[in-house]
């Protein structure tokens, strides 16, 4: 498949799933309460006229009052709490993104080495031990350890880079245990392949062979796994954001449905929030899907 027809497919799907995801969120919301007896009873008003009328009033506040409604917050529109949070969670992700490739690669290329040795639980052990717990799980245990043992680590604070840095590096363990799994994998695939056996008899040591060839190899089946690496980041981002109470755009979006076991939806309902930072978090994993479709044609032209 053509390169720009991949990247057309994607866009295609995504504004899809964009579209279905707002029409969700604009589903009419509005609470009745009333009281029977000593029991206070929650009903909502589902009619389509409510529902038409809710996109009309979204439509026009975007294409005509250039806003995305309002917030719950008299002091910042909608649109001020999306640039705001997006701009917190953009940098943990990036960050993340880098600190899940580089140091899984790195960890992919120990497993790779120590799997020769004696030391192999070290290794590949590790990371499979790691890769066969549930992420949230490991995440859980990180945090709490840090909390417990660690407690020159401001892990509360929600300033600063040290705040960052450490969300960043608290998505991207599962990342890292992915990336190294893949890496330790591709390296162990090309093992005996003729042009390795052509390089070693020119005389090339094994480190050269194993970061000129054998690396570079790798690389095309590493960047191809961008969109599932971007996706781990994601899914643990609004545990690490929550926990930490961190104004991230997880956290904001889990804060805009406002959520209750009593009565669903609450009464500070934000839908233009919620399909500000999901318009956001479309474009961030389609910019990524594209970036993976070119590596995969740069690497596999055929």
């Amino acid at each position: 498949m053509r390169l720009r027809t991949q990247m057309l497919r994607s866009l295609g799907i995504s504004l899809l799933a964009f579209v279905v995801v707002m029409l969700i969120v604009l589903f009419p919301r509005h609470l009745d309460l009333t009281l029977e007896g000593y029991k206070v009873v929650v009903s909502y008003d589902t009619s389509m006229a409510g529902f038409v009328a809710n996109i009309k009033q979204f439509l026009a506040d975007v294409f005509l009052n250039h806003s995305l409604g309002y917030s719950r917050y008299a002091s910042e529109t909608a649109g001020e709490a999306v640039t705001r949070a997006m701009g917190n969670s953009l940098a943990v992700i990036g960050i993340a993104l880098v600190i899940g490739f580089i140091f899984g690669t790195s960890k992919g290329i120990v497993d790779y080495k120590l799997s020769k040795t004696r030391f192999n639980i070290l290794g590949k052990w590790t990371t499979w031990l790691f890769h066969s717990m549930p992420d949230f799980f490991v995440l859980l245990i990180v945090q709490f350890f840090i909390i417990k043992h660690l407690p020159f680590i401001r892990f509360f604070a929600v300033d600063g880079w040290q705040s960052m840095i450490l969300s960043a590096v608290l998505v991207s363990l599962y990342p890292i245990v992915f990336i190294a799994n893949l890496t330790s994998a591709s390296l162990e695939d090309q093992e005996g392949k003729l042009h390795l056996l052509f390089a070693k008899a020119k005389g090339l040591t094994n480190r050269m062979i194993l970061f000129k060839h054998m690396l570079r190899k790798s690389m095309g089946t590493l960047l191809i796994q961008l969109p599932t690496l971007l996706v781990y980041i994601l899914s643990n981002l609004l545990m690490v954001e929550f926990y930490r109470n961190y104004p991230g755009a997880a956290w904001r979006l889990y804060l805009a449905m406002d959520y209750n076991t009593y009565q669903g939806t609450g009464r500070n309902y934000e839908p233009g929030i919620i399909i500000g930072i999901t318009f956001c978090f479309m474009l961030l994993v389609l910019l990524v899907q594209w970036i993976s479709y070119a590596a995969r044609k740069y690497y596999d032209p055929v």
